[in-house]
Order: C-alpha cells, then structure tokens, then sequence
C-alpha cells in the first residue's frame, strides 16, 4: 500500500462533452485517489452539474478567474499536510482522460527519486488516440511551445521511458504539494498557457527536478487551444487565444532567463513575432498575425510586471537559472526540425505514396497462405528502373544535352543573350534604378523579367551566371518534365506521353530557343504546360474560385514579363470568350452567369498588367514592343520556315530537317473531337505565326529593321500539336486492330515514319553542330578591354551585320564595356543626328561626324574585325579621328574634339570638359555660363549648386543644360523619387495578388476535431 496522499483537483470550464469519460477514468484509477476537490469557473453548461452528481464536492468561482488561481484556491481548501513529502497534488483538465493505471505508474517512479517534484504522463490525442502530444515540454528562444516531436507524431513507442524533461504539462501533472506551496503555486500573472513551463522553470532553480512517466498514459482533447471553448480568463483580450499564449511565452521568457540573455531574446522574440505575422499575413490570417504584434508589445508596455516578477524568482531561487538551458532546444535543432518536416512535405508532394504491387494468385499457387499473397513483390532493380519511361527519357535527355550543351560550360553569351553580371544585387540596382547608361542615357523602366531572374537566382548563391548556366544546360531535361505533366492528361500510355515529352523538348522552337540564347521562348515553352494545365476549364471560368484565378494571374505574369506577346494573344482570347459567355447566358439573359464569367476574365486578364507596372505601362505607350522579347533582337527565317513549324534565325534546324508539326495538325483535324479541337488551336497559332514572322520592326537597340521570330507562337503550335498526336495515338493499336485497312492506317504510319525520322536526324544535328550555336561560354567581348577602362565612357561600335548573303553594317553605342543582361531591352532608340553621323560617315560624306560625336560626349569610334577597308580609309582620311589601336579586335579612334560627360560653355561661348570629382557626381565652375550634360534629357535631372536648383533647359538636340550664374561646385543627381513609388505599387500589387492566390489558413475553431487528430 502506497504511503503517498494524492489529491486530484479538476478545473471545470464548459466541459461536459468530456466530462463524463474524464470521471470515469479519475475514479477507476488503479491506484485510487486519496481525495478529489473539483472547481468550476463559472461554466455556463452543466460542468457542475454533472461533476456534483458524481459525488465531487465543487467549489464555484468567476468566470474570468484564471487556471493558476483556481488550483491555488483548492489547494487552500484542504487540510494541513501531516507528510509533506508524501502529498501531492494530480492536476486534472475538464478536457483529460487518464489511463486506469496512470496514478500508479506516476507515484511509482516518484517514489524512487525523491528530488522530483513534479512528474506526468505520455500525453495522446483524444480523437486519435495514437496521437503523441507530448513527453515533457520545453520552450524555444523565440517563444515556441518545444516538444521536440514530429507533426502528427504516431506513437510506435519510440518514446518511452523516464524522461527528465523542463516541465510536463499541467494536464495531468502530479506535483509535490509542499514544493507547490513552498513556490507559490503557479504564477498569477498566467492566467491559462505557458504556466506548466514557468512552475518547471522555477522548480530546477529551486533545487528539484520533472520527469515525464511513458508507462502512465493520458488523452487531452487540449480544447482551449484548438479552440473548442472560450477563453475567459482576465488576461485574454478579446477571448483570444494565440494572443494570450504568445504574451505568456515571452513572459516566461523575460522573468525567468539570465539578465544578460534579455537583449538577445527581447530581439529574437520581436524578430519571431514579425516572421510569423507577416506568415499570417500571407494565409489571410490578419487576427492571428495581429495576435503576435500586440502579445510582444504588451509586455513592454508593464516592464515593472517583469521587475516584480524576477524579484520574486531571484528569492526562491537557489542554484542559477541557467539549469534549465540544457532543457532549452538550440538553434541548430530548431532548424534541423524545420528542414525535416520541410524534406518531408516536398517528399510527399514528389513521391506520394504508390500502392504497392500484390501478386496475382495462379493454379500454382494453390497452397500459398493468404497472408503470402498480401506479400509485395520485391523483383526491382536497376534495369527495372531504366524501363521506367521518364526515367529513361531523363537519363537519354541527360546524355544528349552533355554532347548538345559541351561548349556551354561556364558563363554562356552570345546570340540573344547579353552578359550577365555576377550576382543579383546587381540586377536589383538596375531594376530599382531610375536611370541607366545605355547608350545616350534613358530613364525607361527595367523590365519586370529582371526582378523574376533576381528572384529566381538568389536560391544558386545569387549567381547569375552560374543560374542562366544550369538554365540553359538542364532545358532539354526541364521542358521535357513540364510537357509531360501537361501530356500525360491525354494518354495513360506513359511511353506515348513521354515520348511526347521528348519530340518538345526536341522541337525546332526549343533547338532554336537554346542554341541562340533566347531566355523568353525557353521560358515560355517551360511554362507553357503549366498555364495550360492551370487554366483547364477556361469556358467554365465561373467555377474556378478567386484563388486560382489570382494564382493563374501569377503565372501569366511570368510569362507576359518575359514575352509581352502573350497579352496580345490574352486580349483576343478574351475577348472571344466574352463574346462566347454572352451566347452562353442566353444574349445576357443569365446575368449572373455572365457577370461571374467576365469579372474572373477581366480580372485574369488585366492583373499581370498591373503586377509588371510600370514597365507594362510603357509597352501601352509603345505598342511595338509587344513584339519584342528579351535581349537583342535577332530575327527569325521567315514565313516559309514558319509554315514547317521552324521559327528559324541564328541556331535554328536547317530546312531541310522537316518538323512533322504542321503534318500532325493536318492529320489530327480530320480525328475525334477532342483531338480536332486541339488542332485547330494550334492550326490558329501556326497561321499567326506565319504573318507575325513576315513583319520587320525596328526595337532593343537596333535601327535595322529585322523580321520578327514567332517564338512564343511556334511554342504554343508546337505544344497543341504533340498534344493532338497524342490524343490521336492513345488506343490507336486497339483500334486499328479491329479494322481493316484505310486512310486511319495510312495516316497512322505516316505520322509515325516522320516524327522517327524527325527525331532521329534533329538528335544528330544537336549533337555534331553544337560548336557552331551562337550560345557559348567564354564569347570573345565586343570591346577590347582598354576601352572599359575609363567608366561610361561612349563608344561608338560599327560591325558587320549578315543577313543570309545579305552584308550591312550595323552600329550601336556602348558605355564602358559591352551590353549586359537587360540592357537592350532597355536601350533607347538611336538619334537622328547620330544616326546620320555615322551614315555619313559610310558614305564618305561625314565631315561633321566626328564634332557631332563630340557634342554628344562620345569619346571613340570603335569598327569591329572583321573590318569594311574601305571604311577604315574613310575614317583616316577624314578629319576629327585619330587612330588609337589596331587589333585582332579591330580598330579604335578618338574622337579629336575635347568631350567628356559634363561640357561647359562660358559666357564668351568657349566649350570645355569638367572632370568628374572620383567619389561624387559634381564638378567645379571657374565662372557663370551653361553646363550640358551628355545624356538624353529627362524630367529627373537636377543640378544644385549651395543646395539651390539650377535651372533646367532641354538643348536642340536633347540634352540637359543648366544656367549657372556663379562660380563653384555643382552636383548633379537624376531624381528616381517616381520610379520608386511607382516600384513600391508594384510591390503591394503584387504582394496583395500573392496573398489572394495563396491558400487560405484557418482558425483552429474551423478544423474539425477529426483533422487536428
């Protein structure tokens, strides 16, 4: 017989829905309880009711009286302890049931360790009773409850035994009654949570010690905190819950830690507190992301509670309160429990669980036991895994694009591509910026595409280069993968959808798209199947939810930032659709169904516009930019290579490699419905791309006007033809085989023997001619290195340019090196003035280029290898030009003219070059007179001079000119204060789209009992 006293307290609050089986297992108990003494906190069910006719003497209180204060109330009730080593006292929840020889077990391992004070049980859920809750409780630096469990945690065991832990929680805790009272009880400044945490806190400094016992096992339906009942104790404002626990956790914190931890944590708790608002604000959560804002804030708002507080605990106690940092988890096990169950989400979400393969029963098998035929079958091997077909289109992809992509290895440029700069600040400083020296100076707006690059950059160390590198080497692999998702919707034949995969990553568009650097296209016929995916159902918009509608808008944001094309082809599918719903909704008659349709398409349509402001808003302003892509402007073959389904230009298949795109179309149309219907998109899409590919526009720095490559076009033929023939193909064998010869058969054989054929030779191709794809790492540079020497510079670059047979000369303006990523889109259109310099220049007649050159602070003339002769006498005999250097490069001149960035002309109209302080952007004045500063002139430019504007004037040709009336230092700097807010719109568009797209969070009043368990 035990000679310990045990007295169980049960605090009622709104439980009878588990009041019942709570009793139940308190009075069955094996080894039974000395006394129980039940307090109820103004429950407004019959909590009372029901404990009083189970013979518990209850004891009433308000409702807003607090937990602590209520077992403190009935510990005050009892009689004075004759052994006070042997009393303790069993806290019990309204909400726990505890196992029959839970006491038992809890008073046995106390029994032998006489400096444990407080002992309690393996904690399980209470719907899901393999549920582990919890072994004994800690608390993390920034707050969090630690149990150091995984999510959902099954209870195999793997737990058990005698564990010495910070604290238990107070659902089931056994505590020593005179250590309780010696302490205070629990702390009256918590009300409800964290007060378990505190009271173990307090006993290590006071010299004893918590276990948590496995062998005595307890249920807690942990009903406050899920939010099953309200919380009405005094300290919760507004009866919330998450508020009140995360105002305790930091007071736990505060009062109980080492003075000299308080900085690092007042910074870890303000820190956490914001992290998880902003993450409540992302799951439209805005009461819980307030929840953690206000639970910090208040407790700097009553310090002297925290001073009194530690007083108190600096009086009891007697070894430091560092003990109980050893309960504390590290930083380290935090993350690795975060990377953990981050690994495990991703491995769910990529491999969810297959259902294993159970062999089939034969007449020789007669005898085999039932369990034996629940047995897998464990015949897997390497080979086995090769017959997979994704897995061996991936290891030939893999294979292919080694030979295809061997000169690709490092940082690549060339064709469409620009250079890249190192990292990804320096493509935020571009896209921040408001104004960028390309060229003569332009304040146009860095595309959106940059910021996505940025963003997509920052997980490979923020190297762009190493990012664009990967890109390009793993295209073939990654458009095969996302064709896949998208085909495999027509077909259960994996070899047929995968084979699929192959011929797009293969197609034309895709060869010509990574051969000749072009990042749009890549990335449209990436995502591409994603969008068609995503808008499957696009007729019946109205049962797509806002949700998805935002999230699609994300994606085709994406897209329209890299190819502005696509809202053109936006506009007239919407445009068609509403035309379409208004037919549907009987001539408008169904208002409802109508307007549910158009607000989702408007919606759809015009958000990426908004998201890519201002950049998108230029593009209004310039139509002809819809047209164009990212990076140079390189041209396509033409319309008779777009009828085949090539795009053609730099690094397109010959013609002579015939696509079977336009074949299969044809095929397909005269197929079933669904096949018929893909191809006629397609057949679309093929038409326009062969008028798109027969226009010539000018665009991205370049006055040549060059014909148009259908990129995104030929991606969208290429996708909707595969998918045709897919559909085309799916049971084909099936039913050819049930019936005789005809045009099905011949059909069949035809589109079989070409796409063989296709592939076969288009692999060939790849592999053998990769060394001559405009794409290359370690590209010779345009400039010689000298030239990059002096900062922003102007150069002005004459090349060759060939067009088939076709030679012209082609000129651009460089500042201090070559062009980099983004910057040609960016590039402003050439002048007329400069423009006809270097005409003239050609013809021969240029006997003014080189004072034009210096007017507009061009600095050298640059003719690159291989060099027009009769040019380079043209420039040596005109005056104005002296020879620099002679290269393997080619061939440089100075201007002869004095010219920099900054002129100034006195008032006798005598022009000179300032030089440029080193560390700011200023010069000195001798006298009165005009400064002109060489760039295109803008709203932004300013000129101080004694913290004084001086005046603005725009020159004949273009350029900023300032009056200056006295001599001295004047500053100039380019006013980005509009490119700023129009950028901080963006952000909060684009924040608000990704918090709508995103999936809602819940309160935990609005999980069922079923999904918490």
């Amino acid at each position: 017989m035990s000679s310990h006293r045990v007295t169980a307290i049960l605090v009622l609050h709104d439980g009878t829905l588990w009041l019942p089986e709570v009793v139940a297992s308190l009075t069955s108990q094996t080894l039974q309880v000395d006394s129980i003494v039940a307090v109820d906190t103004g429950s407004i069910d019959s909590s009372a009711k029901l404990v009083k006719g189970a013979r518990i003497p209850v004891l009433p209180m308000d409702r807003d009286t607090g937990f602590g204060e209520a077992v403190a109330h009935a510990v005050a009730t009892l009689p004075a302890s004759s052994d006070p080593e042997h009393e303790w006292l069993w806290i019990i929840h309204d909400d726990l049931s505890v196992d029959r020889s839970a006491l038992e077990n809890l008073i046995a391992e106390v029994d032998t360790r006489p400096n444990v004070a407080m002992a309690g049980p393996k904690l399980l859920g209470w719907h899901d009773r393999t549920h582990l809750l919890e072994m004994g409780i800690s608390i993390a630096a920034n707050g969090n409850r630690w149990t150091g469990l995984e999510p959902a945690e099954y209870d195999q065991g793997q737990r058990d035994g005698v564990h010495e832990v910070l604290a238990v929680s107070t659902a089931g805790a056994l505590i020593r009654r005179d250590v309780f009272e010696q302490l205070g009880g629990f702390d009256p400044n918590l009300d409800l949570f964290r007060d378990d945490v505190d009271f173990g806190w307090r006993l290590y400094s006071a010299g004893f010690a918590a276990i948590a016992v496995s062998s005595a096992v307890a249920f807690h339906a942990e009903a406050s905190a899920n939010e099953r009942r309200s919380v009405d104790v005094a300290e919760a404002f507004l009866h919330r819950p998450l508020l009140l626990d995360r105002r305790n956790a930091a007071y736990v914190l505060l009062v109980n830690s080492s003075w000299w931890r308080l900085p690092l944590l007042t910074v870890q708790l303000l820190a956490g507190a914001i992290f998880r608002s902003i993450a409540f604000l992302f799951a439209k959560l805005p009461g819980y992301a307030g929840d953690e804002i206000l639970a910090v804030g208040t407790q700097f708002l009553h310090p002297g509670e925290l001073v009194r507080a530690r007083k108190i605990r600096k009086l009891q106690r007697l070894v430091p309160s560092g003990i109980a940092l050893r309960f504390i988890p590290s930083r380290w096990s935090q993350l690795r429990m975060a990377a953990s169950r981050s690994a495990e989400w991703v491995r769910e979400q990529l491999f969810p669980s297959e259902i294993t393969e159970v062999r089939n029963p034969s007449l020789l098998d007669e005898n085999l036991d039932e369990e034996d035929l629940l047995t897998p079958a464990n015949s897997r091997s390497w080979i086995t895994l090769l017959k997979r077909p994704l897995i061996a289109a991936t290891l030939f992809l893999f294979v292919l694009t080694f030979f295809w992509s061997r000169f690709r290895l490092g940082s690549i440029s060339g064709g469409a591509l620009p250079e890249q700069p190192s990292g990804v600040s320096a493509l935020w400083n571009t896209y921040f910026s408001g104004w960028h020296s390309i060229a003569m100076g332009t304040s146009a707006s860095a595309p959106t595409w940059m910021a996505f690059l940025a963003v997509a950059a920052t997980p490979f160390f923020g190297n762009v280069n190493f990012f664009i590198a990967v890109l390009f080497f793993l295209a073939p692999i990654l458009l095969a993968l996302t064709g896949h998702h998208f085909l495999k919707e027509f077909s259960t034949n994996r070899w047929l959808t995968t084979s699929g995969a192959v011929l797009y990553a293969l197609s034309p568009v895709a060869i010509s798209a990574v051969n000749s650097g072009r990042l749009s296209t890549l990335i449209v016929l990436l995502l591409l199947p994603l969008l068609a995916i995503a808008a499957r159902g696009w007729f019946e918009i109205e049962e797509f939810s806002w949700r998805k509608v935002f999230a699609l808008s994300l994606l085709v944001s994406i897209i329209f930032a890299f190819s502005p094309f696509i809202f053109i082809l936006g506009i007239a599918l919407t445009g068609f659709s509403i035309y379409r719903d208004y037919i549907d909704s009987s001539s408008g008659v169904n208002i409802v169904l109508f307007n549910a349709r158009l607000y989702r398409r408007l919606a759809l349509t015009f958000t990426p516009l908004l998201i890519c402001a201002p950049w998108s808003f230029e593009l209004i302003i310039n139509p002809n930019r819809f047209f164009l892509d990212s990076g140079f402007l390189l041209q396509g073959s033409g319309p008779n290579f777009a009828l085949l389904g090539n795009p053609g230009g730099p690094g397109s298949l010959p013609w002579y490699l015939i696509s079977p795109l336009t074949l299969v179309l044809v095929i397909s149309l005269f197929s079933s419905t669904r096949a018929r219907f893909i191809a006629e998109i397609g057949f679309v899409s093929l038409l326009i791309s062969i008028l798109f590919s027969a226009i010539s526009i000018t665009g991205n720095g370049t006055s040549i006007a060059t014909q148009l490559y259908p990129g995104t076009l030929m991606a969208i033929t290429t996708m909707t033809a595969i998918a045709s023939a897919i559909a085309v193909s799916d049971k084909l064998r099936e039913r050819l085989k049930a019936t005789h010869v005809n045009f099905r058969h011949i059909s069949a054989a035809v589109m079989l023997i070409a796409t063989t054929t296709y592939a076969l030779s288009a692999t060939l191709w790849v592999a053998t001619t990769a060394g001559s794809a405009p794409l290359q790492s370690g590209r010779e540079i345009v400039l010689p290195p000298f030239l990059a020497v002096e900062k922003d510079a102007k150069t002005m670059v004459i090349r060759p340019r060939t067009v088939g047979e076709d030679v012209s000369l082609n000129f651009y303006l460089a500042r201090g090196g070559d062009a980099r990523l983004g910057d040609p889109d960016m590039a402003p259109s050439n002048r007329e003035q400069i423009t006809n310099a270097v005409l003239e220049l050609a013809d021969g007649s240029g006997l003014t280029s080189s004072s034009t050159f210096a007017l507009n602070g061009i600095k050298y003339l640059f003719l690159k290898n291989p060099t027009d002769e009769n040019l380079v006498r043209i420039v040596d005999g005109l005056g104005g030009f002296t020879r620099a250097s002679s290269t393997n490069a080619g061939i440089v001149w100075k201007i002869s003219a004095n010219t920099g960035t900054v002129l100034f002309t006195n008032l006798a109209g005598k022009t000179t070059v300032l030089p440029i302080s080193q560390s700011e952007f200023e010069v000195t004045v001798p006298e009165p007179g005009t400064l002109t500063l060489t760039e295109n002139y803008a709203q932004g430019w300013r000129a101080m001079q004694e913290g004084q504007r001086l005046d603005r004037n725009r020159s004949v040709v273009n350029l900023p000119v300032f009056e200056v009336l006295q001599p001295g230092t004047v500053s100039f700097l380019y006013d980005g204060s509009l490119r700023r807010a129009l950028i901080s719109l963006e952000l909060i568009i684009f924040i608000t789209v990704v918090v709508l797209a995103l999936p809602a969070g819940r309160r935990r009043r609005e999980i069922e009992d079923s999904e918490l368990a």
